[in-house]
């Protein structure tokens, strides 16, 4: 038994040693569902950039992960499917113009998402992208306001308690919700028919665990010293400072891509044009994470290569390659630069 587990390592490090690049990373494809592909299409769409190819070929691969029952996965083990991202899938679809709402898969994803709760029942994240495409209201008062990143690092809760993945998706948010901004266009689909009760309260944000943190917050406000309007002004300033000096060199906010979609609707809530540079910048850093995954294109959430050649290095030298040897020495050039 031990022969042969040890003859699996070795077959293994052969493998993953033939799949190194040159440059001596390993730049597997990272794989997240539809979520990207889906949100690709509605970005596109929204600030009317008219990539017909690139388009169609994100359709054809939501299309191709649709389950029988009409719905979309977020997880492949998911018994039954995710109502958002059949949402998600379902609202791409229509906005691409390449999928009528009569089409048999159309049909069959509608029925799925009136037979679990309908639109008002996706989560809190597809409520704000929903919000962002004009497909929702934004609650009266988002609760959250815009001036908790004024609150300094001593306060018991503060911007910075957050980790930088939170604080990324977090930013544009508060700033969008602040706004109250939306955007349409006149190709944008009408949803209405994903309703189960249309004058349902979507964002349920009073219940009493929602109630206590918000009311803690609001407490930090008044320790604030300054006119309000001037807080206001400055949060946002600060706010709008802290993405722009986080932009990566190839125009995405932080690398990720929920981050850099949020980034470019906040921006618009300030004013910035869709033509402007940074958000021409931020959908040609989106594009690039494009990547092919069994014939189809797929939007990455990220990159993965720093990760994979990070994690592949360790395993390679547990599985007994020497650490001095040329691939891994290449693997670790690759990292620190």
């Amino acid at each position: 038994m031990k022969q042969r587990i040890e003859a699996e390592i070795n077959r293994l490090a052969e493998l993953i040693l033939k799949r190194q690049n040159f440059d001596g990373a390993w730049d597997f494809p990272f794989e997240t569902g539809i979520a990207t592909d889906c949100y690709m299409i509605i970005l596109l769409r929204t600030l009317e950039i008219h990539d017909e190819q690139f388009i169609q070929s994100l359709v054809d691969r939501i299309l191709s992960k649709q389950e029988k029952n009409g719905a979309w996965k977020l997880f492949y083990d998911e018994e039954k499917g995710n109502l958002s991202t059949t949402v998600e899938a379902y609202y791409a679809l229509l906005y691409s113009g390449f999928i009528d709402q009569n089409n048999t898969n159309m049909r069959l994803a509608r029925k799925f998402i009136i037979n679990h709760g309908g639109i008002g029942k996706v989560n809190m994240f597809t409520k704000v992208m929903l919000a962002l495409t004009d497909q929702i209201k934004w609650p009266k008062s988002f609760h959250l306001p815009i001036e908790f990143i004024l609150f300094p690092t001593t306060f018991p809760v503060n911007f910075f308690d957050f980790s930088v993945y939170a604080r990324a998706n977090l930013i544009p948010i508060l700033i969008a919700a602040d706004r109250k901004f939306s955007i349409k266009t006149k190709h944008t689909p009408d949803l209405s028919d994903l309703y189960v009760h249309r004058n349902e309260d979507l964002w349920d944000l009073d219940s009493s665990e929602w109630r206590s943190f918000f009311s803690f917050i609001y407490d930090g406000m008044k320790q604030l010293v300054g006119i309000p309007f001037e807080l206001h002004r400055l949060a946002l300033h600060r706010a709008e400072q802290y993405m722009l000096n986080r932009i990566e060199q190839d125009g995405t906010f932080y690398s990720y891509f929920s981050s850099t979609f949020l980034m470019i609707f906040a921006l618009m809530a300030l004013g910035y044009s869709k033509k402007h540079p940074v958000i021409v910048r931020a959908v040609q850093g989106l594009k690039s994470m494009k990547t092919t995954i069994d014939g189809h294109t797929h939007i990455q959430y990220t990159t993965a290569t720093v990760w994979n050649t990070a994690l592949l290095s360790y395993s390679l030298q547990e599985a007994g390659v020497p650490s001095a040897s040329a691939s891994i020495q290449r693997g670790l050039s690759k990292k620190s630069g």
